[in-house]
């Protein structure tokens, strides 16, 4: 079996998605899927992978080391890794599909049938959980309520983000006393409705300084949060050690810690308590199962980051049905009650607080035909080879043309 042309899709209702297609001379096409700003990730599949992988065996890890060295040569971790992530998802895809097996089984077998998820309050369409943990929803209508709303729908746990806005003032670089009342009425409303019948994960969107992070951590602790994510940019492991060092609540990071190599040093640094990475971004089925296995090296579980459209949601359910050390898979179900379903033949399915692990060959979905028609499609089915992929980059026609 060999790849006969890569497609990009894009379609103008949800612009920050872009969809790739690897099609083979069987007949076999694999979907994948990623985000955001999808314009530089588009060009990277057609010029960059596409011509890589035409003519290949669709076999993930040796495409996976031929691209990621064609790719670091410029540097990883943005649009280059997010086009490797699609491209990746798609290739999985087809090898279940050849062997009429889900992508789970291929690596290495479910280690449950249904995958404990919670949702994390995005506002989108009619669902408004994002202004309702706010307290900014008109009424009464506010995190309490939606806490029990959660409650009663099954979730264990949910995220919000309370503090977000009040970094802007002062760039992350310092939070007042009465800032930290005002976040922390949201947590106070939620206790106060349901007690402890519902998990509280706080996301800190890497937007405070370490001092700054240390008070927040410390004013939380009383609410008795899920973890504390992303309070701090990605940078500096020394610092998010120091931060974990400062409070009882756990640590969680980080999503913009991509592939082996991001994430190596915060684990050396024991940062981190619970590991969160995104299948969509960090490289795939590929390096996800590996980053997984070095998360368990350490003794630590895995919170993988998931506010995709329906293909990367599912990727990402079929990932964490497989490994060991799940801890919790986000979900949003503001997109999962609302777009999926317009975009894909059968949505991952999400029933009282878990997402049901789908035993269909491959991903087990596809993008509708009623979406393919009016999508926008690039397809590439020529192969090249250059030295960004193997050998001097600067050698023979490459070289000609810089």
């Amino acid at each position: 079996m060999k790849v006969v042309a890569v497609e990009t899709v894009r379609v103008p209702q949800h612009p920050e998605y872009v969809w790739v297609l690897v099609e083979t001379d069987e007949g076999l096409v694999g979907t994948g899927e990623t985000m955001p700003r999808v314009g530089p990730v588009e060009r990277v599949v057609h010029d960059v992978l596409a011509p890589l992988l035409v003519g290949a065996d669709p076999a993930p890890e040796p495409f996976w080391q031929r691209a990621f060295q064609a790719l670091a040569y410029h540097g990883y971790a943005g649009a280059e890794l997010r086009a490797l992530s699609a491209v990746d998802i798609a290739l999985w895809d087809v090898l279940g599909q050849a062997a009429g097996l889900p992508v789970h089984r291929l690596l290495g077998g479910p280690c449950r049938d249904r995958v404990p998820v919670y949702n994390t309050c995005v506002s989108h369409g009619a669902i408004r959980d994002h202004e309702r943990f706010l307290g900014t929803a008109a009424g009464p209508d506010g995190a309490g309520a939606l806490a029990r709303e959660l409650v009663d729908e099954g979730f264990s746990a949910m995220k919000i983000w309370p503090f977000d806005n009040h970094s802007v003032a002062s760039g992350g670089q310092r939070i007042t006393n009465e800032q930290l009342a005002q976040a922390c009425r949201s947590l106070a409303a939620i206790r106060d409705s349901v007690g402890d019948a519902i998990e509280i994960a706080l996301e800190g969107h890497s937007c405070w300084n370490l001092p700054s992070a240390v008070r927040i951590a410390r004013a939380l602790e009383e609410f008795r949060p899920l973890w504390l994510e992303d309070l701090l940019p990605a940078g500096d492991p020394g610092a998010w050690a120091e931060l974990r060092r400062s409070t009882t609540t756990p640590i969680c990071g980080s999503e913009r810690l991509f592939t082996r190599y991001g994430l190596a040093p915060f684990l050396d640094a024991h940062a981190l308590d619970i590991v969160k990475q995104d299948l969509c971004w960090t490289g795939g089925f590929t390096e996800f199962a590996k980053l997984a296995a070095l998360a368990a090296a350490r003794e630590l579980p895995v919170a993988p980051h998931n506010c995709h459209g329906p293909v990367g949601a599912m990727a990402t359910l079929h990932a964490s049905a497989a490994i060991p050390n799940l801890y919790l898979m986000e979900s949003v179900r503001a997109f999962s009650r609302g777009f999926h379903a317009d975009l894909v033949d059968t949505p991952p399915v999400i029933d009282a607080g878990f997402a049901i692990v789908p035993e269909r060959p491959g991903l087990g979905l596809r993008l509708r035909d009623d979406v393919l028609a009016v999508a926008a499609r690039v397809r590439t089915d020529q192969t090249t080879t250059t030295g960004w992929a193997a050998g001097d980059p600067w050698a023979g026609q490459l070289g000609d043309r810089v």
